[in-house]
């Protein structure tokens, strides 16, 4: 995994690139190298994980030199393409995975295919130029693991792994987007190409663009496309499910260097710590985060179980309140943007303390999406089966704990709904308070955003309910976890894989009957009992918790102070989006809201909160200009 740049139809543009890539060296820090061409230059920070010779060092160039290569990532099933294009006469100058890049464009290029990164099995995200044709073409992995960012500038283009290296360049500066904002108010999240800053677009998972002649155009290559369901048993589908795991676990395990696991205690990292160390073998590192409140928040119990099953060196890490405070911006800055919930915090945390013995970690990214691991799911499929399957429908009902039917009359609900309001709800009521919260030229502007937009253009116009719900974590909730995830842990140089993501492991997950993934009621039921042997019995007695942060009772404590002394003082930029006395409110409703179970609604406020400390640190350190959404003076 690496960090990479470009600039292409700007003057200066080597300096340009060597500038950006100096605040990203933290991605790279075993080589720099640049190619320059006079308005055209590629950048690469190399962290150096297959092929460790100076031979595997970016850019690197095709046999006659008339493509140029800067990439970031890895390309699991690259030893079986390289096989291919050997066979075919192309020559390689090295062993680095990368490299089949090069080699695929060129024979894309000549036979006119636009869709030749169908046959990579990885997480990668590349700029290629082709000095014949004065083209570059910028690319991302099918489910979007590895970010790229770019600018149009002029008759220009910009590019870089990460949003602080475009803001190096000098070319642009830090300026609020509206749709971006108004997406990440409502969702936590943006969607698509859509950022938090103006100006500044993301490609789009499974796509490519190609910028010639002054021009943008995108191609996607690859969507999420549902298959006709393969009939199967419920052992069937647990056989192929273990085979399938098993086999994208070693194509993750492709390395010069150590792998370690992350070991959370939940069922998706355990089973590929488990399946990593029968491939590895014994004394393979595992890392588990741990908070000093204990209770609900606790799940090291598991983890040590596994570890000691298993044989890892396992190793612990205790976060408390402290640790939030004095690494809270720094975890921003290396974000680029706020997005996700504040899970980001213990991510970041456990990824700095694995960074110190290891260069890769494997997680378990892609269970719950892929094989029915939200509670949400079981609503979706319920509302499905009503119309056409009443008994089916009951069947999953029953497997619904009496907590839970309120939110499933949610669901019953929908079909009296336009089908916007039916995704989205939930959220537009939260949407609806924050509207209030707003200054009045803020509100001018967010006010005329539909921030479901962007969602529902993912979505499409797929009629089924099941599948909808699908598309939109695939689409929306994955990437912007991956992205989460690579800006995390490369913050440290750590390379992060998701073995479960594995387009072997996908293409299944389309086409399983969805009413096997919830067999028996149960939530991710095919992963439980595919696994069951080789897992310790205590991780089926866990109540699932998705590694809860303790937020809550530490905005209320121990980092009272540390919330006001940001969101109370004056200078804040909130108060030239947000009312003072909004955010005087958030801060009295999340500090004396009656505490109730974990993920009550009373939780809203804690989110409320987080936003705006994470809003509060990204103007102050990106010098973000409000732009249209500050109502000047109005503090």
């Amino acid at each position: 995994m690496c960090g990479i740049a470009g600039v292409v139809g700007i003057a200066g543009a080597h300096v340009i690139v060597a500038r950006m890539l100096e605040v990203i060296g933290h991605r790279g820090p075993d080589n720099t190298s640049l190619w320059s061409e006079g308005d055209i230059s590629l950048g690469h920070v190399r962290l150096s994980i297959v092929d460790l010779s100076p031979q595997g060092n970016q850019p690197m160039f095709s046999e006659d030199e008339g493509v140029v290569l800067t990439g970031n990532g890895e390309i699991y099933n690259a030893p079986e393409l390289r096989r291919g294009l050997l066979d075919a006469g192309h020559a390689f100058r090295s062993h680095s995975d990368n490299e089949v890049l090069l080699h695929l464009y060129e024979d894309a290029a000549r036979e006119g295919d636009e869709d030749w990164p169908l046959v990579l099995n990885g997480m990668i995200a590349f700029g290629l130029f082709d000095r014949i044709r004065r083209r570059l073409i910028l690319g991302r992995d099918r489910l979007g693991i590895k970010p790229l960012y770019y600018a149009q500038i002029g008759g220009g283009l910009i590019f870089a792994s990460e949003i602080k290296a475009i803001l190096a360049s000098g070319l642009i500066r830090a300026k609020a987007d509206p749709e971006g904002f108004a997406q990440y108010l409502t969702f936590e999240n943006t969607f698509g190409a859509q950022t938090l800053f103006a100006g500044m677009r993301m490609v789009e998972p499974g796509q490519t663009l190609v910028f010639e002649a002054a021009r943008l155009r995108a191609h996607r290559y690859w969507d999420v496309v549902f298959r006709d369901e393969t009939p199967m048993t419920f052992a069937e589908a647990c056989d192929e499910f273990l085979v399938t795991a098993k086999e994208s676990v070693a194509r993750h395990l492709m390395s010069d260097v150590e792998i370690a696991t992350y070991l959370s205690g939940g069922i998706d990292s355990t089973s590929v710590a488990t399946l990593a160390l029968e491939n590895l073998g014994t004394g393979v590192a595992t890392f588990n985060g741990r908070f000093d409140v204990g209770g609900w928040y606790d799940e090291s119990g598991g983890a040590r179980a596994v570890a000691e099953r298993i044989g890892s060196r396992h190793s612990e890490v205790v976060m408390g309140p402290d640790d939030f405070a004095v690494c809270f911006d720094d975890l921003m800055y290396h974000l680029d943007e706020p997005r996700m919930g504040y899970g980001s915090f213990s991510q970041y945390v456990v990824a700095r303390e694995a960074s110190k013995s290891v260069k890769v970690i494997l997680t378990g990214h892609g269970g719950d999406e892929f094989f029915g691991g939200y509670q949400v799911f079981k609503f979706a499929g319920f509302l499905a089966s009503l119309p056409g399957d009443p008994g089916r429908a009951f069947r999953l009902l029953r497997g619904h704990r009496p907590r839970e039917i309120p939110h499933l009359a949610y669901f019953l609900l929908q079909p009296l709904l336009t089908r916007a309001r039916r995704t989205f709800l939930p959220l537009i009521n939260t949407r609806r308070a924050l509207m209030r919260m707003l200054q009045p030229r803020a509100l001018a502007q967010l006010g005329q955003i539909d921030p479901r937009a962007g969602l529902t253009a993912l979505i499409g116009d797929e009629p089924d309910t099941v599948r909808r719900l699908t598309r939109v974590f695939m689409k929306s909730y994955l990437p912007g976890l991956f992205t989460v995830e690579d800006k995390i842990s490369m913050a440290h140089s750590l390379e992060s894989r998701t073995p479960l993501c594995d387009n072997a492991m996908v293409d299944l997950s389309l086409r399983v009957p969805f009413e096997l993934k919830l067999h028996g009621g149960e939530l991710k039921a095919i992963p439980r009992a595919a696994m069951r042997s080789r897992l310790p019995e205590i991780l089926y007695g866990m109540p699932k918790r998705g590694f809860p942060t303790p937020l809550r009772p530490w905005f209320r404590s121990d980092l009272s102070d540390f919330v006001r002394s940001r969101l109370s003082v004056r200078d804040t930029p909130l108060h030239s989006i947000f009312t003072p006395n909004a955010v005087r409110g958030v801060l009295d409703r999340q500090a004396h809201s009656p505490v109730r179970r974990l993920g009550a609604v009373d939780e809203l406020f804690t989110h409320r909160v987080w936003q705006m400390l994470c809003l509060d640190s990204w103007m102050r350190r990106f010098d973000v200009d409000p732009g249209d959404l500050a109502e000047w003076g109005g503090a």
